[in-house]
């Protein structure tokens, strides 16, 4: 990939005609008093709105600014960047293109970020810039809740083998709003509710859970290896529905 162009980001905003001299005064005063990057602290007061300094920006860089609204987020594609990674430098993989992948950036002038990321991505950068709070929606799109249900299926599952409690009668007790089966659901229903999921599918297996939702006529899947957590999660739900948990052989319809 060509390096970037080193820029000096008030001197093209003036050359562009989108701020005087005293304005960039104010920014760098503004970038001094808060420690906030140039671009940020111009936005923040209001000299140019952030379309017009990602175009300018782009346009000089000849990197595409993409509108992430519109864009359709390849999941498996952007989980290749791991979380601390894509939030620690605001960035999101967009595509895989012949030459390398191309990603979605708040700072695609950080060089540095972009030689981390091409070190832990084993493949060329090519840059393009968002809208910083379109990708911090969209990451938190992406990433979700997955690590948080993965660690509470782990305490269920810790909690369910060093116990000889039943699972039915953990999930009729009354006293259960920081018990780990009711704190996987509400994860889960709020990821669902987060990306606009029509459907969840919960489908016990014989040695994992797989959950499945359904987005844009999409599934999107996750798979859990704890095995008694099905079980228990499974009785909560029978519970919240108003369904016979001693029956577990014929189909029951319930709603909460």
């Amino acid at each position: 990939m060509e390096a970037p162009k080193k820029v000096r980001l008030g001197d093209l905003l003036q050359e562009k005609g989108l701020i005087n001299e005293t304005q960039l005064m104010q920014a760098l005063a503004e970038q001094k008093r808060t420690g906030k990057k140039l671009g940020r602290a111009i936005t923040d007061l209001g000299l140019v709105n952030e379309d017009e300094l990602l175009s300018v920006l782009a346009g000089h860089l000849n990197y595409p600014f993409i509108d992430l609204s519109r864009y359709r987020i390849n999941q498996a594609l952007a989980l290749r960047l791991p979380e601390t990674t894509a939030r620690r430098y605001r960035c999101l993989v967009l595509s895989e293109e012949q030459n390398g992948l191309l990603v979605g950036m708040s700072d695609p002038m950080d060089l540095m970020a972009i030689d981390d990321l091409q070190r832990i991505l084993k493949l060329p950068i090519m840059p393009a810039f968002v809208r910083e709070q379109e990708l911090l929606e969209v990451l938190d799109a992406v990433y979700r809740r997955q690590e948080q249900m993965a660690s509470i299926a782990g305490e269920l599952e810790g909690e369910l083998l060093s116990s000889d409690f039943d699972i039915d009668e953990m999930a009729m007790s009354t006293d259960v709003n920081e018990a780990p089966v009711v704190r996987l659901l509400q994860s889960l229903f709020e990821d669902a509710v987060q990306i606009k999921a029509s459907d969840i599918h919960i489908e016990p297996e014989e040695n994992q859970l797989r959950i499945r939702l359904r987005v844009d006529g999409e599934l999107q899947e996750q798979v859990m290896k704890e095995r008694r957590v099905a079980s228990a999660l499974v009785s909560r739900l029978k519970i919240m529905s108003g369904l016979d948990i001693s029956e577990k052989r014929l189909p029951q319809d319930g709603r909460f």
